[in-house]
């Protein structure tokens, strides 16, 4: 689990980056900076799915 958490965690820094490089552009594509957040978004969802069941691993010990 903390490899795919690791993974997911890449992938926002990831999608982070190129939201900000294509909102520098002169003329950005604000689609494809929609759908970029959007995905982005259900990483961070997934980022915090998995580290709330961590937590409560770690409490049950």
């Amino acid at each position: 689990m903390y490899n795919r958490l690791k993974s997911l965690r890449s992938q926002h820094n990831t999608l982070d980056s190129l939201i900000r490089r294509e909102e520098m552009h002169p003329y950005p594509d604000s689609q494809h900076i929609r759908s970029l957040k959007k995905f982005k978004l259900r990483l961070r969802d997934e980022i915090s799915k998995i580290e709330d069941r961590l937590n409560a691993n770690q409490l049950a010990y």
